[in-house]
């Protein structure tokens, strides 16, 4: 910018550090962007104040020449391209850097967070999980085998009912009782074994005994029990107990899960 009186003006010269191009600037350049410009050549953006220069020209007022520059005659000076706010972040590489460090390390984080949480879930869910995707149970089956736990089959007792049951003294030996029923899981999918509670009663309806009935008491040792009670099916028990000297009148089964 001009300065002084006519004998020459005070010229403002800053040097590219990516290519050495000089440029002219003046001072309302210098204060928009707080002295940071683009190269026209090279697209570098530095600070215009760190490499700056004044040159003081003289001109002769009767020719209109201007005296050779000290710069070397193949410099140029064109003027610096404005520099937009978004373009100057390339400028700070390093707050960059620790911003993109930062970043980086909440999102990993935040996937550790998650998977764990996923992983909590499947597992405690694993049974239903095998329910409801009948592909995934031996998957899960060997992911449970790591880490020795197994997956569960449903247990939902209101789906299995009694369809029979009897209580007769054995007509062969009159001092063992035979219990026979028939149970049905009503449910469309294989489910654990329940238990069964037997307890006998006087003519006042009124328990003299109780006893439960696991399922390796009521099943055939044959039987595979991994694989459940099977959905839509009928499974007959028969069971021998001493309990004549009861003299039970009568009795009551009830189906649970311990």
């Amino acid at each position: 910018m001009p300065v002084g009186d006519a004998q020459g003006i005070v010229t403002m010269i800053t040097t590219c550090p990516g290519c050495r191009t000089a440029f002219r600037v003046t001072q309302e350049q210098l204060a928009a962007r707080e002295g940071r410009v683009r190269c026209g050549k090279c697209a570098t953006i530095f600070d215009a104040r760190e490499v700056l220069q004044t040159k003081l020209a003289e001109f002769a007022p009767e020719s209109g020449d201007q005296p050779e520059d000290s710069l070397p005659h193949a410099v140029a000076f064109p003027e610096p391209e404005p520099v937009t706010p978004h373009e100057t972040d390339p400028v700070f590489p390093v707050a960059e850097s620790e911003r993109a460090g930062r970043r980086a390390g909440w999102v990993a984080g935040s996937t550790l967070l998650v998977l764990a949480l996923m992983t909590q879930i499947a597992f405690h869910y694993r049974g239903e999980i095998a329910l409801l995707f009948p592909e995934m149970r031996p998957t899960l089956a060997d992911l449970c085998a790591s880490l020795a736990c197994d997956v569960p089959l449903p247990r939902r007792a209101e789906l299995i009912s009694i369809e029979s049951s009897d209580l007769q003294a054995d007509p062969v030996n009159p001092g063992v009782m035979v219990l026979t029923a028939t149970l049905r899981n009503r449910a469309l999918f294989a489910q654990s074994h329940p238990s069964i509670e037997l307890t006998l009663t006087d003519s006042q309806d009124q328990p003299l005994a109780r006893r439960v009935l696991a399922v390796k008491d009521y099943l055939e040792r044959s039987t595979n029990v991994e694989a459940g009670f099977p959905g839509n099916s009928e499974l007959p028990v028969k069971m021998y107990m001493e309990a004549a000297s009861l003299k039970a009148t009568g009795y009551r089964l009830y189906l649970f899960f311990p």
